[in-house]
This record gives structure tokens, sequence and C-alpha cells, in this order.
């Protein structure tokens, strides 16, 4: 009996067993992101990190890595935009100016409040989320 069981499956088409266009994910594109370049100069390192800086003061090294083999920028990991600066350091968090500046600078979530935005907190569970 089994092998009937087996021989009628092999006889259902298999495209029935597909999934249907509703069950399927949904294709994400994403904007284009250079992978970190393998070798690039301090200076330009620096260039990709100028603007995160300006905001992120509080790092370890200017890269981030205390070990000077490494020679990323920000922006080599992180994305977003290091042409933005903070430039009037009066301007705090809850300023609608600082928070323009922060969604220009930043990759910004896709789901924003299931990641919390814009805290930068990580939400609990993380990994269940799609990006």
């Amino acid at each position: 009996m089994r092998w009937l069981a087996l021989f009628a499956l092999l006889l259902i088409p298999l495209s029935m067993l597909r999934a249907s266009d509703d069950e399927k994910p949904q294709k994400v594109t994403y904007a284009f992101t250079p992978p970190a370049p393998q070798t690039q100069t301090p200076a330009s390192a620096k260039a990709k990190s100028a603007g995160c800086i300006s905001c992120h003061s509080a790092s370890d090294a200017w890269s981030m890595h205390k070990s000077d083999a490494v020679v990323l920028g920000c922006t080599d990991c992180h994305g977003g935009n290091a042409a933005v600066f903070l430039t009037d350091a009066s301007w705090k968090m809850g300023d609608p100016r600082y928070a323009k500046l922060r969604n220009v600078a930043h990759v910004l979530p896709r789901y924003p409040k299931a990641w919390n935005w814009p805290s930068s907190a990580n939400p609990q569970r993380g990994y269940t989320l799609l990006n």
C-alpha cells in the first residue's frame, strides 16, 4: 500500500506542490551599498566618519577599533550619510532640527515600531524580525 501512495504522489504535477503567489515571501530590494573596502587610506576612512562623530563623539577610537590595522569608516559598516554634521551643539534629541538631521544621517529601520525607533534600544527577540 505504501508504494501505491508514493506512486500517487509522483503523479502530482510539481507546479501543484509549489507555494501560491500569496504564500511566497515578498522580494525585498535594498539600495546598493558597496562592501567595506579591503584597503583604504586613513584619510578616506575618516571622511566616512566625519559627520558621524559630530554626534557620536564618545567612542573607543576614531574608527571604533583600537587596532590601527582596521581602517574602516563608520559608514563602511553601519551605512548612513557621513556628510551630515551636527553644526549646533545646542540642538538636543527632542529638537525637531536635530531629529531631521538624525533621520537624514542614519539608515532608518523598515519596521520602526518593532525596532523602538527612534530609541537605540534593541527589541526583545529581535532575531524574529526580518530586518
